[in-house]
């Protein structure tokens, strides 16, 4: 058995796997920023309830994965710093070592819940599978030959910042014309506030009016239904450069298969991930597109706790003489 956790910027996510993958107990708690130390203990606290509810001792645990947002030191297991959670420079593999007396290992959280969906999701029985994932930003990860791909720094695969538009948005990053600018629910939260502000979102209005921090997907989705015309363009606009990365994508790594999830996909579902399909098959290369196949992601909130875990255990095998 081992252990997958999913620090995320608003919960944690801990559960205890079976050598299949399959998830026999989980335990969830809000994430409250804090220092090192007090997320530290709000780890430990999530991770101990999933264990109880297991009835698993750790004596039974082969390794334990933790998926984490933002920069991270693979070989040195330490976060570098966590956007909304307030740790930084923080040596978090060695503190749980020595919490659990197991083996523990850091990886993107990105990177974590592509290699779930390759493992136990929708992108089983694929050797080169892309990632993308629009959501407050826009992620993405690189399976390349069966093999996670994380580059020379381990930032490999930030597909949210190639750049579509040379005269486009400020993005960040600090670049112009990123994807994330134009295709993130972030970018299309800004858009709606901008037509609430001009009378033409009630939903938007009655939801957050000017905060974009207000408007969720499921904010998007009724606006998308009940708000008319300059709504649905929007969202269509940003669905429209999903699929241009998508080309792009295509492009660059000719994969079998895509992945796109987050709460986007989630929502809007078949309607606004075959817009970007279309895109796609309009601007990429016709021979390297005829045969890509582009599928919604399927483990939801599972799938960073299956693939750290399944990357731990696989880290502990290779090590071993």
């Amino acid at each position: 058995m081992r252990i997958g956790f999913d620090l995320g910027g608003t919960k944690m996510l801990a559960g205890v796997l079976e050598d299949d993958n399959s998830v026999i107990a989980r335990a969830k708690e809000r994430t409250v920023a804090g220092s090192n130390d007090e997320v530290l203990s709000q780890i430990v606290a999530v991770v101990d309830a999933a264990l109880t509810e297991a009835a698993v001792k750790t004596k039974h645990i082969e390794a334990l994965g933790i998926a984490v947002p933002g920069p991270i030191d693979m070989q040195a297991g330490v976060v570098l710093d966590t956007p909304n959670i307030g740790v930084r420079d923080f040596p978090l593999a060695e503190a749980l070592r020595e919490r659990y007396d197991l083996p523990v290992f850091l990886e993107n959280d990105v990177n974590a819940g592509l290699w779930g969906e390759f493992v136990a999701g929708s992108a089983q029985g694929y050797r080169h599978v892309i990632g993308v994932f629009p959501g407050t930003g826009l992620g993405g990860g690189l399976i390349l030959d069966g093999h996670l791909y994380r580059g020379k720094r381990g930032s490999a695969g930030e597909i949210g910042h190639m750049i579509v538009q040379t005269d486009g948005r400020a993005c960040g990053c600090g670049g112009i014309g990123c994807l994330e600018t134009v295709a993130s629910k972030t970018a299309i939260a800004r858009d709606l506030v901008m037509l609430a502000a001009a009378g033409k979102a009630a939903t938007v209005t009655a939801a957050g009016g000017t905060d974009i921090t207000a408007i969720k997907s499921k904010v998007i989705k009724k606006a998308y239904e009940s708000d008319g015309e300059h709504v649905q363009e929007v969202v269509n606009r940003a669905a429209h450069f999903l699929g241009v990365g998508l080309a792009n994508v295509v492009n660059i790594f000719d994969p079998e298969v895509i992945v796109v999830g987050g709460g986007l996909v989630e929502r809007f579902g078949t309607s606004y991930l075959e817009r970007a399909v279309r895109t796609m098959r309009d601007r990429a290369m016709p021979r390297l597109v005829e045969g890509v196949v582009v599928k919604e992601a399927t483990l939801g909130d599972d799938a960073a706790i299956v693939g750290a875990a399944d990357l731990a255990a696989k880290h502990v095998r290779e090590e071993r003489p």
